[in-house]
């Protein structure tokens, strides 16, 4: 999205903007001065003010709970600090700032800066250099594949991005960039902080110390990408695709899978563009993301190309529109492509290439059908890009029964239902409706036998993406999804 905006506090509460509705989001649209002073007081909880040493993250990941994220945070600064008073500009230059250090190792690409010994914020050499190497790689896959380099500054290290190597554990983080000189009407250049050391004293033993020097590369500098593009972008689709890209560059870590008991693979009621601060769905939504990868496999250079084409879209508009229109590319449309990924998270081990490693699926509600002549019904209501599927199990039916599942979608144009059967011999059965237009449709199982049927999953999709933008909501473009609320209706009925 392309409007620099303040950030959503850690309260939940949403900023101000000023976004016009329908979609425009230029960069000129000015952040209000209540959302600038919002933004500056989150970004002071990144300090070391509240040092967390010993204590263990509940998510052992991108940060502590409770506390910002130091990335989003640091850019919802910058995004918001010209809305700033004269002493809240200073605070603002003096967060952002770099950090310093006495000396440098630099790849033709990047330079670590870094202060040797150990100790404080003081790293190895042999550690600089390797950090050096591990960051020039993922450089190298991201240029390979066809996305922007970072912006560089011009200054300290010129062409070259630079990193620097602090104790990070004391703020409770595994690594940040910031945006620093705006670039272009969306694009700023960018500076990032790793850790000096990742020691498993600190950090755990989960991951080695190299893995997560790699994994935490590999997010971050991803985030360096993203402000070449679009340094306002919604923060879901930020931190969303950072999360996706770990796993695309070190496959074998897997440090994203804790996410996902937060995002629509466990959690699919909340909206998938839900960008608020204290969600860390954001992370575990990096789920959808591997869903279009390995339905559009096609690549370039190291990476999908799908995802690449979701950024290349995103400067002139905001994140879900950048999405529908990679897809329309595609020859496909964000509704149906939602809808398939809700069946997939029915199954993660058939749908997903590591899906025997996901959470098991879940549901929204369960019936159970018995031998007997009956019908039953039932309705739910769904946000904008949310899910909910309805369990049918019987129990105790015999031969020469069947089923008729019939469906009443709300605002078909958005809105579908599938219906999936879940056989006992492990195979299944995926069945996408397609509703008139008023929205009814209908699926008969027949032999709807508790020997041959575990399980019918009836799976309502709302992929509602157009919004009237600068509502001061934590969704895509800070808007409202138009429409948003959607009540589906279904009855099952057993007969012979």
């Amino acid at each position: 999205m392309a409007t620099f905006a303040a950030t959503m506090p850690a309260t939940g509460a949403s900023p101000e903007t000023s976004v016009r509705a329908g979609g425009d989001t230029s960069a000129e649209q000015p952040v209000t001065e209540k959302a600038a002073r919002e933004a500056l007081e989150v970004a002071k909880k990144i300090k070391r003010t509240q040092s967390v040493r010993g204590s263990r993250q509940v998510v052992p990941g991108r940060h502590v709970a409770g506390r910002p994220d130091a990335t989003l945070a640091l850019t919802d600064l910058w995004n918001a600090k010209d809305s700033l008073d004269g002493s809240g500009k200073a605070a603002a230059r003096e967060l952002l700032a770099r950090p310093r250090a006495a000396t440098q190792t630099c790849s033709d690409v990047v330079c670590v800066h870094y202060t040797p010994g150990k100790g404080g914020n003081r790293a190895t050499v042999a550690y600089a250099a390797q950090v050096r190497d591990v960051v020039t790689k993922v450089h190298n896959v991201y240029v390979r594949s066809g996305y922007r380099k970072p912006a560089a500054d011009q200054a300290v290290t010129p062409g070259k991005v630079d990193i620097y190597l602090e104790n990070l554990y004391d703020e409770g983080y595994y690594g940040y960039c910031a945006p620093e000189t705006k670039v272009s009407k969306t694009a700023a250049t960018a500076y990032c902080v790793l850790d000096n050391d990742y020691a498993a004293s600190e950090y755990g033993s989960m991951n080695t110390p190299t893995e997560n020097l790699r994994v935490t590369a590999a997010h971050e500098y991803f985030h360096a990408v993203q402000f070449a593009y679009d340094a306002g972008e919604d923060r879901w689709l930020m931190e969303s695709t950072a999360t996706w890209v770990e796993d695309e560059v070190y496959d074998s870590i897997n440090d994203n899978r804790q996410y996902l008991a937060y995002g629509q693979l466990e959690d699919q009621r909340k909206p998938l563009d839900n960008s608020n601060a204290s969600n860390l769905g954001i992370y575990g939504n990096w789920i959808f993301f591997r869903y279009l990868s390995e339905r559009f496999t096609k690549k370039r250079g190291d990476l999908p190309e799908v995802i690449l084409g979701i950024w290349n879209r995103a400067p002139s508009t905001y994140s879900t529109a950048a999405i529908r229109k990679s897809l329309a590319a595609r020859g496909t449309t964000l509704k149906t492509q939602y809808a398939r990924f809700a069946a997939a998270n029915l199954a993660p081990s058939k749908s997903y290439s590591e899906g025997r490693a996901y959470y098991p699926p879940v549901y929204d509600g369960r019936t159970v059908l018995r031998a007997k002549k009956q019908t039953v019904k039932g309705k739910h209501t769904l946000k904008h890009l949310t899910y909910a599927s309805q369990r049918l199990v019987p129990k105790k039916v015999g031969k020469g029964w069947k089923l008729k599942v019939k469906v009443d979608v709300a605002r078909p144009a958005a809105n579908t239902a599938v219906v999936t059967v879940f056989r006992t011999d492990g195979t299944r059965g995926v069945y996408y409706l397609k509703p008139n237009k008023s929205g009814v449709a209908s699926k008969t199982i027949k032999g709807f036998s508790s020997k041959r049927i575990r399980k019918v999953e009836v799976t309502f999709a709302n992929a509602s993406s157009n919004f009237k933008c600068g509502k001061g909501t934590a969704f895509s473009c800070r808007g409202v999804a138009s429409p948003d609320k959607a009540t589906h209706r279904w009855s099952a009925k057993v007969y012979r």
